[in-house]
């Protein structure tokens, strides 16, 4: 089978990759993981697996055979080193050693890797360092402009982050490579269910034996930023809205845990604001992907309040799915709207436009891809 890309193992640049382990399901790890399998034929790649408290952490893990199964290569190379945490100077310096890679490439907030950032002059007498990175927010962090110009390379998620980038770096944006790399997702994975049969017992285990005209769909952690509350409230205003015998067909899933210490008790607020006999569902398990991509079937559409956001991968997933979305104007969120300027284009950023935050432009398109 000719895979696209194709290199033979020793011909291929060895990447050591820092990013959440690629086996778990946090949006960095989904990232990432999609970032080694679809370019396994291209790279061999070493990552250092973060996780906190690693339950692995301190072995070298080979998931080369495993990645062939799934890829349909023969000859993948994929290496984890489990840890605590994205790694440290004396991890770097091992590994780099060891592994003799051809460049570091790391994923997530800067704020996580000071340690990197000190060593940078060290790391790039060696190999480069790439950067695929996400700020989701205004005012353009100056902060960050030491870091960024630790890097040989920044790989932007979203349209203001790349904008974000240059506005930083301001003349020095020059000697970078800045680039726009907006997540993607195997359709394979998520797409359109049309058989309505492969969602009845999804929708058993959710709904019982109730029946509902229109679904609401949430999915992300219980976390502040992601204002799950006010999605509920808002919910109840909709509801109020519409005559009772239309109100009691509608219904709101929430794919995320009920409780937790860096959100609220979700469980408290539906009774608050619906009563104990509600159509407000959790879903707090944990799922394989096809499960997923089912509960996303079953909503007519998904919402995404958060006050800023990365991404919001869930948006993308739902859109692969066939469904449509609610979110804020937000961080990598605006790409996905698929705002148009006044000559019909998807809206970019500068620094006189940095984000469309406040509804400059309001016409959206279903037509194109990502660009």
């Amino acid at each position: 089978m000719q895979i696209e890309g194709y290199l033979p193992p020793d011909q291929r640049k060895k990447i050591l990759f820092i990013c959440d382990d690629i086996r778990m399901h946090s949006g960095v790890a989904t990232m990432s993981r999609e970032i080694v399998l679809g370019t396994a034929q291209h790279y061999n790649w070493v990552s250092i697996a973060a996780a906190i408290d690693h339950p692995e952490s301190g072995k070298r893990l080979d998931l080369s055979q495993a990645t062939n199964q799934e890829t349909g290569l023969t000859d993948s190379s994929v290496v984890l080193y489990p840890n605590n945490g994205y790694g440290n100077a004396d991890l770097i310096r091992a590994l780099i050693k060891a592994e003799k890679p051809d460049a570091l490439f790391f994923f997530t907030d800067p704020r996580y890797y000071d340690w990197l950032f000190a060593i940078e002059n060290e790391i790039r007498k060696q190999i480069p360092m790439i950067y695929i990175n996400i700020w989701d927010d205004l005012p353009a962090p100056l902060y960050n402009r030491a870091f960024y110009e630790s890097c040989d390379t920044l790989l932007a998620i979203s349209k203001q982050t790349r904008n974000i980038n240059e506005m930083v770096l301001g003349a020095k944006a020059k000697d970078k490579i800045i680039t726009y790399v907006p997540h993607g997702i195997n359709e394979k994975q998520f797409y359109p269910i049309k058989n309505q049969d492969e969602l009845k017992e999804t929708k058993k285990k959710i709904f019982g034996d109730k029946e509902f005209d229109f679904t609401v769909f949430f999915n992300s952690r219980n976390i502040r930023r992601k204002c799950i509350s006010d999605l509920m409230a808002a919910h109840k205003l909709f509801l109020d809205s519409l005559p009772k015998e239309k109100a009691d067909k509608v219904a709101l899933v929430l794919h995320t845990q009920p409780v937790d210490n860096n959100g609220t008790d979700l469980y408290a607020v539906r009774e608050l604001l619906f009563g104990k006999n509600s159509n407000v569902f959790f879903s707090d398990q944990r799922i394989e992907t096809p499960e997923l991509n089912r509960l996303y079937n079953i909503g007519d559409v998904t919402v995404l309040p958060t006050s800023n956001e990365g991404w919001g991968l869930a948006l993308t997933e739902a859109m692969m799915a066939g469904k449509m979305i609610i979110a804020n104007v937000t961080g990598g969120m605006q790409d996905q709207m698929r705002f148009e300027d006044e000559n019909g284009k998807w809206i970019d950023f500068t620094s006189e436009f940095p984000s469309n935050h406040f509804g400059k432009y309001r016409k959206q398109s279903t037509k194109g891809n990502v660009q």
